[in-house]
């Protein structure tokens, strides 16, 4: 009998697109709270020079578990959701089965290929310091893949709930090993230069020599930049042990919970497939929606493999020249500065994906529902949950985007005290401001694509959008006078191109007609009125209270005004509302006021 089907009654009801979404998204936004508590003070342990370290290795992480693993637990999701749908439950429980030893393979073939490629990358273009940290991050490709085939199931059973749970597992696992680790060898080295000055009789800094792991210090900065590689490492190991305890959680739920359908429902159903079918079937929507995932992803492994080589062209004198002392805590070695650079411009990446990563939870939960009304052909299921993606994700994208691009400065001083490179990243910070607004729609209509089975277009458009970033950073960046300020541009114009496009072919195929007015232009009004009320607000509250305090009074004066303005422009609809949990009452509310229509 198939594992746990005996212990399971029949699902009482499926979770609807905004229920969906509502619970990832509840589950996203701890995850990346949680994941904003670790990486902001993670940066003030750790300093630029360990971010640079850290994103060198996640950067070459999330490509390498797309290839293992993204593709499958959306083709899973699909294959259970349609087959659930049809009522041929043996057809569901040997694609569960099937996907885990799929997953097996991927993950560990993932595992060695990291590791591979990350003492190729090393040797030729990025720190060398940084292979510590890909060692300790790549066990996380084998756990997420393994993790993954549970959570594409239940994403297929449009049951969120065990994904959101097993994703603040992770973070949390990852906040409190992550940070206690870095911390513990931090001062480790410190500590030990510290001892080594007491022991000369001299001033901290003066006439000291102390070997740290493997490296002779004369300063307490050079006994910091001994230990960040190592303390980055650990931190990533912290990562990989939440992956664990993400896939246990997986493994113990279903061993208690079942596979979601009863040992008669299961005997009633038809005969499955035969397994190469189903092999087949797995491996032609889950290659196309990798290679689309990958593509989503094939900036940040642009960025590594273009940014630092190019940065590493440059004129070192000038480049310190141009920076002054923000610089000064630097080695010469090209490599130590451009993964410095490359560190700063993480901090405003880091900010920026709290956007994107919210707004994916969209698709997600999307893309079953989607999927479901495709194959019955529901018209009406298509075009409401196509509208209800594109609609909610331009209404959290277009203001977050506003937002972070008129409070760049007072955004990165507050999260990032006393840091050289949160001076060095407000430019970029401003251009990322405008990526938001772009680059949060491209996950949710991927998914889409997806969903109405336009795999490879998603692959087609990202291809070409990579040409764009490439030759974007190579100009840019390999430029003395911008360097590392062009990172940013490249992705601007690269997720602007596959948005655009990604609306026009999914309206198209599934003959879906968007109301550009209320879904694009009214949000865009209301979001550049937002961003008016932060910058003026800030500039008004700044002459007479701290900039800690008023960049927070302006945020939420910034909210309000852009609720109003959604209202005073109808941006929002009574349909809109009603999507909402409890969007019902909300709406008749909002209607006897007038505020809807």
């Amino acid at each position: 009998m198939p594992e746990n089907t005996k212990r399971k009654s029949a699902p009482k009801t499926q979770q609807s697109l905004v229920e969906g979404a509502f619970i990832l998204t509840i589950g996203i936004v701890l995850v990346k709270l949680i994941g904003a508590i670790f990486k902001i003070p993670l940066t003030n342990i750790i300093g630029e020079a360990g971010m640079g370290y850290f994103n060198s290795a996640y950067s070459l992480y999330l490509p390498v578990y797309t290839v293992a693993a993204s593709g499958f637990p959306a083709a899973l999701a699909r294959q259970v959701s349609e087959n659930m749908t049809l009522g041929r439950y043996r057809d569901v429980e040997k694609c569960r089965r099937i996907a885990r030893n799929i997953f097996l393979i991927t993950g560990s073939l993932g595992f060695v290929a990291m590791i591979a490629i990350g003492f190729v990358l090393t040797n030729l273009s990025i720190s060398s310091n940084a292979i510590y940290s890909i060692l300790m991050m790549s066990p996380s490709v084998f756990f997420c893949c393994m993790m993954s085939s549970y959570r594409g199931y239940n994403e297929g059973l449009r049951n969120m709930i065990p994904t959101a749970v097993s994703q603040v597992i992770e973070a949390i696992v990852k906040l409190i090993f992550g940070l206690g680790l870095a911390i513990i060898i931090v001062k480790y080295g410190e500590n030990q230069f510290y001892n080594a000055a007491e022991i000369a009789g001299a001033a901290a800094g003066g006439g000291v020599s102390v070997r740290i792991f493997g490296r002779v210090c004369h300063t307490l900065n050079d006994a910091r930049n001994a230990v960040y590689p190592f303390a980055s490492a650990a931190t990533l190991f912290a990562i990989s042990m939440g992956s664990a305890f993400g896939l246990l959680y997986m493994v113990i739920r279903t061993k208690k919970k079942g596979v979601g359908f009863t040992k008669e429902q299961l005997a009633a159903a038809p005969e499955p497939k035969p397994t190469k079918d189903i092999v087949k079937t797995f491996f032609k929507i889950g290659i196309p929606i990798a290679l689309g995932v990958l593509a989503l992803n094939l900036t940040q492994l642009i960025d590594l493999l273009t940014i630092q080589s190019q940065l590493q062209t440059l004129d070192i004198g000038l480049l310190r020249e141009q920076y002054g002392s923000l610089l000064d805590s630097v080695d010469d070695d090209p490599k130590e500065i451009s993964n410095f650079l490359y560190g700063a411009y993480g901090l405003g990446v880091t900010i920026y994906n709290l956007v994107p990563y919210v707004v994916q939870s969209l698709g997600t939960s999307g893309l079953p529902n989607l999927s479901a009304a495709w194959v019955v052909n529901d018209r009406a299921k298509i075009k409401e949950n196509i509208n209800a993606v594109i609609k909610i994700s331009v209404l959290i994208a277009f203001p977050a985007g506003f937002g972070l691009f008129a409070l760049a400065p007072e955004i990165l001083s507050l999260l990032y005290v006393g840091k050289a490179g949160a001076v060095i990243c407000i430019p970029m910070m401003r251009v990322l401001g405008i990526m938001v607004m772009v680059g949060s729609l491209a996950a949710p209509l991927n998914s889409m694509l997806q969903a109405i089975g336009k795999q490879d277009v998603p692959v087609k458009l990202m291809l070409i959008g990579a040409v764009i970033k490439i030759s974007l950073n190579y100009i840019l960046v390999g430029t003395q006078t911008i360097n590392i300020k062009g990172a940013p541009y490249g992705s601007v114009a690269c997720y602007a191109f596959i948005a655009v496009l990604s609306i026009i072919i999914l309206c198209r195929t599934s003959k879906v007609s968007l109301n550009i007015m209320s879904t694009f232009v009214k949000p865009f009004i209301a979001a550049g009125l937002c961003g008016l009320a932060a910058f003026g607000t800030q500039q008004v509250l700044n002459m007479f209270i701290s900039s800690r305090i008023s960049v927070v009074v302006s945020i939420g004066a910034a909210v309000l005004v852009y609720i109003i303005s959604l209202f005073v422009l109808k941006a929002v609809s009574k349909a809109d509302i009603e999507m909402l949990p409890k969007g019902e009452k909300i709406a008749k509310t909002l209607e006897k006021r007038g505020w809807i229509v």
